[in-house]
């Protein structure tokens, strides 16, 4: 009887939490768009659910960063909040559970780069996040944008691992090339210099559209 209870109170509570998960997020195909997506707030409740699903609290916690990095961008005061601390804390802690689910990487690079960005987390996070998914192209618009906007070019294995990025675009997802462009314009002197010459050796046919 007892391992019924067990057995059913599980059931039960992990119903509730797929009933009650926000659906399943994503970076966004140009990186300039960030944050418009994600309304609302990501149920705090479900953190005491994470051993009954951690697929649903590493979206939820994914939801929550993607959330607290975008407010970061309009209000500057959050980056020192009790928001951003929570939200940083949440990732990581997921992250101890999940290791290898490279969009809880990827937010927890850009959210301690809005607190630091010459931090080693931040280059560090990032290899992880290219490294767990290196082909993954719903990821290579944000890496890329990141990459090209701090300091994480000046390692040469960061360096190779954007290139690939920007290799597979031009060549295998045409679509997105819009994406580079958005890096372009927001890029760092560096990172400018940098795109034009991955372009440049790619296809130097974009290199015109890149800095237009």
């Amino acid at each position: 009887m007892a391992l019924a209870l067990t057995v059913g109170s599980y059931a039960i509570v992990s119903a509730v939490a797929e009933v009650t998960a926000l659906g399943r997020t994503t970076f966004p195909i140009d990186a300039a768009e960030f944050g418009a997506r994600w309304a609302g707030d990501a149920p705090s409740l479900l953190g005491t659910r994470s051993p009954f699903g951690s697929e649903l609290e590493s979206n939820h916690a994914l939801i929550a960063a993607l959330q607290t990095i975008e407010s970061g961008r309009h209000w500057p005061t959050i980056l020192r909040s009790t928001a951003h601390t929570d939200a940083l804390s949440r990732v990581r802690r997921t992250l101890s559970i999940s290791p290898y689910n490279p969009e809880l990487w990827l937010a927890l690079a850009l959210l301690q780069v809005q607190r630091d960005p010459h931090d080693p987390i931040v280059v560090e996070a990032l290899k992880m996040a290219y490294f767990v998914a290196p082909n993954d192209a719903r990821l290579m618009p944000a890496r890329i944008d990141m990459a090209t906007r701090f300091d994480a070019l000046a390692l040469p294995d960061v360096k190779d691992l954007v290139r690939s990025d920007v290799r597979l675009i031009l060549i295998r997802r045409p679509g997105s090339r819009s994406a580079l462009v958005s890096a372009y314009r927001r890029a760092s002197k560096l990172g400018k210099t940098f795109l034009e010459d991955a372009v440049k050796s790619i296809d130097s046919s974009f290199l015109a559209t890149l800095r237009g």
